[in-house]
């Protein structure tokens, strides 16, 4: 699954998330099968905004490798310049 799907389906997890919390704090009664529900939902909100922090910070990442690259192809074509103006 690509990055960009799997952070948009975590950001809807997390609006469904933050409706039935609105929902929990509007409720008029105390139950204990939705105060447990209510302990769970933040605990999954939890897990899903670390992950979106990790997704988040590995998409920096691909960059890192272009830039070594670019910069292994800058220092070849000028030693290869160099050579060449020597040669000649």
């Amino acid at each position: 699954m690509s990055r960009q799907k799997a952070l948009a389906e975590l950001y809807d997890e997390l609006r469904n998330i933050q409706l039935l919390d609105r929902i929990h704090d509007f409720a008029t009664e105390a139950d204990h099968a939705h105060e447990r529900a209510y302990t769970i939902r933040q605990r999954r909100r939890k897990h899903i905004l670390d992950e979106i922090a990790r997704l988040k910070s590995s998409q920096c990442e691909p960059v890192r490798p272009v830039m070594v690259g670019s910069a292994l192809a800058l220092v070849w074509v000028l030693g290869y310049a160099m050579l060449l103006y020597f040669l000649r």
